[in-house]
């Protein structure tokens, strides 16, 4: 995947969208959002997901939200498999976004037909016209770590992965440097979390490096490293080369 200064422009400003109106999107609007999703970059090529857009009636949705619109996502029931769908629909968030349309990853929920019946059921994403503000209007308004707390290293590279969402607002990521390498660590949750939080939080590492791969220079790919050093209580996720 390579850089992407459309997408780069709206980590900046992005949040997740509740409030929506009920007016449906028009056909022309929904055939572009398509053409965007048949076009998305993954991160482990050879693992398979697919991705419908759904309307309100078939789904099932535990938030209150009155939009007309969701993308319902599947794949295999694998840690690699929820970190690529992270990174892939990332893509779509900021694209959306990027058109003025809100959206939101929700975990609760799920179609009421299964996708495909050999995958298992990912996120649900709902989008569609905004009641309240797309964008927010200063990286003040987010709340999150500070980067001296998700990396080894402060690194304004990071930014973009200090600013990404995730479920809770857990922000499971941590980086360490090795020359111009990045290793890249999931937090182990304790019990209790990772009853909640386990898939969420592989989904939430795929948008993360989503960030960092649509404001980083040149192609991002992520590799794995038999002699990675380990970080405790962190599981290792993968390398990003140096350039």
């Amino acid at each position: 995947m390579k850089r992407n200064p459309a997408l780069a422009e709206i980590i900046t400003k992005r949040k997740s969208t509740r409030s929506y109106r009920e007016e449906a999107l028009t056909p022309e609007q929904l055939a572009e959002i398509k053409a965007f999703m048949a076009d998305l970059q993954p991160l482990f090529p050879e693992l398979p997901y697919r991705a419908e857009i759904l309307d309100a009636s078939q789904v099932r949705c535990m938030q209150p939200w009155k939009t007309p619109h969701f993308v319902a996502v599947s794949t295999l029931d694998t840690a690699d498999a929820f970190i690529n769908v992270g990174f892939l629909f990332q893509q779509l968030d900021l694209y959306l976004q990027s058109k003025g349309l809100g959206v939101c990853w929700v975990g609760l929920g799920g179609p009421r037909k299964d996708l495909d019946e050999n995958l298992t059921h990912a996120i649900l994403m709902p989008f569609g016209i905004a009641a309240e503000p797309v964008w927010r209007e200063e990286v003040s308004q987010f709340s999150r770590k500070a980067l001296s707390h998700i990396a080894d290293t402060p690194d304004p590279r990071l930014e973009c992965v200090r600013l990404a969402p995730s479920a809770t607002n857990s922000q499971p990521w941590y980086f360490t440097h090795q020359g111009d390498q990045l290793h890249v660590y999931q937090v182990i949750q304790g019990p209790l979390k990772r009853m909640t939080l386990g898939k969420m939080n592989c989904i939430d590492i795929g948008i993360a490096l989503c960030h960092l791969a649509v404001t980083s220079e040149g192609d991002f790919t992520l590799a794995r490293l038999e002699d990675a050093p380990q970080v405790e209580g962190y599981t290792y996720i993968g390398t990003v080369p140096a350039r």
